[in-house]
């Protein structure tokens, strides 16, 4: 244990510092609080997170997640809101300590520890932090905990052996899912991944979730023509904002992989057919040499219509392209690649902001995806 030279009065002689030091050791630094690195290999992170920075993992991708076990009456979490580049709002959490209803965070500005944790009971905790915000607010750097004097970092509870892999656009990132009607804007206070049909299913399945999904981002064409990279380009990244940040595909294989995909390149007119379909393919194809033994699902979202846009009949073409692939795929011999299809918003689910999926039509979602995917795995 040591003092830095700036956190002393320049008064202090360095024998009484000497001092300090050595009863403080002898006392088993019982009081000072213990902090915890955030490269410390008990802790459990969930989803694409990036740990090349020794200052702390980077986290972007809604549902990306960090497990903690430890000892004590209180836990500190330091955070750090990094630079944006889109969405000028703050990331939001949201934690639960020993199975506890969860509670909000939204991270400020600077370094910052926030106490969520005070007046325990002695004993063993476990805190479960996940992220509610997509890549288009931002990273968030993890920097590491705060325990009480004495307290210990235990190994992480281990991580579900069942794992699901969610790959799409807004309609995954649960863009407006809290939103009163389709009249509302994007804003971090309507967004939340944990009501997500991806979260609801991999939860009902017992099964962890990698969402890694982007508003606004399509398999041929973005959004409004937006010339940044599609979502099958993002795929390649463990930071959707950093070309540099490649995810490592052996670390993380997922039993299943689904996609969702076409809505934004629909969004005003066809992007013709061949190019929608050799994007989609090419998607599908690099995920099959990435996971040969996964199956992979490619759904027809419940928010693709044939009423919007007016006069291009996007779900009737995305229905065709994407099927088609699939059976293509399945006459050369992969029989674990599926097309599924789930309705369209029924008038009595109401409508998330801009015309996004409300919570309704994510719960329905999820009690149709859920036994499909139970039956195609084989899970009990």
């Amino acid at each position: 244990m040591s003092l830095l030279p700036d956190s002393r009065p320049s008064h202090t002689p360095w024998s009484l510092v000497g001092v300090v030091v050595a009863l403080t050791v002898l006392s088993g630094c019982r009081t000072v609080p213990v902090q915890v690195s955030p490269q410390a290999p008990e802790l459990r992170f969930g989803g694409r997170v990036d740990r090349g920075d020794p200052s702390g993992p980077r986290l972007s991708w809604g549902g990306t997640s960090l497990t903690v076990r430890f000892t004590g009456t209180s836990l500190g979490l330091r955070l750090l809101d990094l630079p944006k580049v889109e969405e000028l709002a703050p990331n939001r959490f949201r934690f639960s300590v020993d199975g506890a209803p969860f509670r909000d965070l939204y991270v400020g500005e600077g370094r910052m520890l926030y106490r969520i944790a005070e007046g325990l009971p002695q004993g063993e905790h476990v805190l479960r932090l996940e992220k509610e915000t997509e890549p288009a607010v931002g990273e968030t750097q993890f920097l590491g905990l705060e325990l009480d004097p004495g307290a210990q970092l235990l190994p992480a509870p281990p991580a579900p052996t069942r794992r699901i892999e969610f790959v799409g656009d807004s309609g995954l990132t649960g863009f407006g899912v809290e939103g009163k009607n389709e009249q509302c804007s994007f804003n971090v206070e309507t967004q939340r991944s944990s009501l997500t049909w991806p979260a609801l299913t991999s939860q009902a399945l017992g099964a962890e979730a990698s969402i890694v999904a982007f508003s606004g981002k399509g398999a041929a064409v973005n959004f409004a023509n937006d010339p940044t990279p599609t979502l099958p380009q993002l795929y390649l990244r463990t930071l959707p904002h950093r070309e540099d940040s490649r995810w490592e595909f052996t670390s993380w294989v997922p039993d299943a992989v689904v996609i969702q995909l076409g809505a934004n390149d629909f969004w005003k007119e066809h992007p013709g057919e061949e190019r929608f379909r050799d994007a989609y393919r090419a998607l599908v194809d690099g995920i099959r040499g990435r996971y040969p033994n996964a199956h992979i699902v490619c759904v027809l979202a419940s928010g693709i219509t044939d009423t919007h846009p007016k006069d291009v009949k996007a779900r009737k073409h995305v229905r065709a392209l994407i099927s088609s692939v699939v059976e293509t795929l399945r006459q050369s011999g992969d029989s674990r690649v599926h097309f599924a299809e789930v309705p369209p918003n029924l008038g009595d689910e109401g409508l998330g902001c801009l015309w996004h999926p409300s919570r309704k039509t994510h719960q329905r979602t999820a009690e149709q995806m859920t036994p499909l995917l139970r039956d195609l795995l084989g899970w009990k």
